[in-house]
C-alpha cells in the first residue's frame, strides 16, 4: 500500500496532485490545515495537508457491475436536482434580506477579528465612526464593505517609510531608542548589514549601552564581522566627539541603552544622548508583543521626542498586530520596519500596511 503526504495552496490544488500521482482510486486518509512558517504566517492563508493511500493489490479492488453503477448515477442525478431547486429557494429568501440587515452582519465579523487581534476598542469605534460618515450604500456587498475598512485602517497606518541616504552629502545620523530587551543591538546591526552589503555605504557604529557588558561586546562582533568601526561612549557629552570621528561614514547608527521610564536620573540620561547627538532621525523600538497597557508608559516617556518614527520588534512571537494600529493612533507618529527573528541582516522588513490591513481585517 503507497501512502503519501500532498501539500497545497488550496483543497482543489491538493485533491489534483493526489489525482495525478495516486490515480482516482486513492483513499483520503485524512486532510488538514497547516501553518505556514515565517512571517508569510500572518499574510497568507494555511496550506493544506492530505494523507492519500492507494491498494496496489489487483484482488483487493472492488468491482461494480454495470446495473449498481447506472442506478448510483441515477441517484446522484436526482441529488442535483433537488439540490438545485433548494438553492434557488435560498437564493430567493436571501434577496429578501435588508441591505442593511446583511450590512450589520458584516460589520459585526469584522469588528470581531478587529478585536481578535487586540485592537483596541477606542480605534475600532472610530473606524466605524468614520465608515458612517463617509456613508456605506444600502446595496453594498461584502467585498465592498470590507475595502471601505481596509482604506480607513490604510489612512490611519500611513505610508511606512525607511531610512535613506543620500550621496555626497555629510552622514546621517540615526539614534535608536527603546525599552530594555527590545531588540535594538541585533536590529541597528540588521540595518547597518544592509546598507553597507546591498546598498555598498559605510556604515559608522556608536554605541552607549556601556551599562550591560554583553551588549558593547555583541555590537563589537558584529562591527568585527562586517568590518564597520564601532565607537564606546561612556556619557553624553561625548557623543558629538563620537560622531564627528565618523564623519567620512555614509551613515552612523548610535545604540542606545534600555533605561527604566520609572528611574527619573536614569532616563535623564537618554534625554542627554538625544539633545546631544543631534540625530536626524529617531527611531523608537516598541516589541510587538508588549501590552497595550505598558505600551501606553513607554510612549508616554518618549513623548519629549517631538518627531520619531516606529520600529515593531518580535513580530515572530505574536500572532496579534492590533498593537501597530494602536500605536500609530495613539502618536501619529510614522512606521518603518518590523523585525521577525534574530538573523542579521535577514529577518527585518519594510512594513507594508496593505498587508498589514488585511491581517487586522482578518484577512490574511
Amino acid at each position: 500500500m503507497k501512502i503519501r503526504r500532498y501539500m497545497a495552496s488550496n483543497m482543489q490544488e491538493a485533491l489534483l496532485k493526489v489525482k495525478m500521482d495516486l490515480g482516482s482510486d486513492a483513499v483520503i486518509l485524512n486532510t488538514r490545515k497547516v501553518k505556514r512558517q515565517g512571517f508569510a504566517k500572518f499574510f497568507k492563508p494555511p496550506l493544506v495537508e492530505i494523507l492519500a493511500s492507494l491498494d496496489e493489490e489487483e484482488d483487493k479492488k472492488v468491482e461494480l457491475d454495470d446495473e449498481k453503477i447506472n442506478a448510483l448515477e441515477n441517484k446522484v442525478k436526482d441529488m442535483e436536482g433537488m439540490l438545485d431547486k433548494i438553492c434557488k429557494q435560498m437564493s430567493e429568501k436571501l434577496v429578501e434580506v435588508k441591505s442593511l440587515d446583511k450590512t450589520e452582519k458584516i460589520y459585526d465579523v469584522i469588528i470581531d477579528n478587529m478585536r481578535q487581534n487586540d485592537v483596541a476598542e477606542e480605534v475600532i469605534e472610530d473606524i466605524v465612526e468614520s465608515l458612517k460618515k463617509q456613508g456605506l450604500e444600502e446595496n453594498s456587498n461584502v467585498n465592498e464593505i470590507f475595502v471601505m475598512f481596509r482604506k480607513e485602517i490604510i489612512r490611519k497606518l500611513n505610508q511606512s517609510s525607511s531610512i535613506t541616504v543620500e550621496d555626497g552629502k555629510k552622514p546621517k545620523v540615526i539614534m535608536f531608542l527603546g525599552p530594555t530587551g527590545v531588540g535594538k543591538t541585533t536590529t541597528l546591526a540588521k540595518i547597518a548589514a544592509n546598507f553597507m552589503i546591498r546598498e555598498k555605504k559605510k556604515v559608522g557604529l556608536i554605541t552607549a549601552d556601556t551599562y550591560r557588558i554583553a551588549a558593547v561586546e555583541q555590537l563589537k562582533t558584529y562591527s568585527e564581522i562586517m568590518g564597520a568601526p564601532v565607537t564606546v561612549i561612556y556619557s553624553p557629552n561625548e557623543i558629538k566627539d563620537a560622531i564627528k570621528k565618523n564623519e567620512d561614514a555614509d551613515l552612523i547608527l548610535i545604540d542606545t541603552p534600555g533605561k527604566s521610564h520609572k528611574n527619573k536620573k536614569h532616563f535623564d540620561e537618554i534625554k542627554d544622548l538625544v539633545s546631544h547627538s543631534n540625530a536626524d532621525e529617531i527611531y523608537l523600538l516598541i516589541s510587538a508583543s508588549t501590552k497595550m497597557k505598558d505600551c501606553n508608559e513607554i510612549i508616554k516617556a518618549y513623548s519629549f521626542i517631538k518627531d520619531y518614527k516606529l520600529i515593531f520588534t518580535k513580530v515572530d512571537e505574536t500572532e496579534s498586530l492590533g498593537i501597530v494600529l494602536n500605536v500609530v493612533n495613539s502618536t501619529g507618529k510614522r512606521l518603518s520596519y518590523f523585525t521577525t527573528g534574530q538573523s542579521v541582516p535577514d529577518d527585518i522588513e519594510v512594513i507594508n500596511v496593505d498587508q498589514l490591513s488585511k491581517k487586522l481585517l482578518g484577512n490574511s
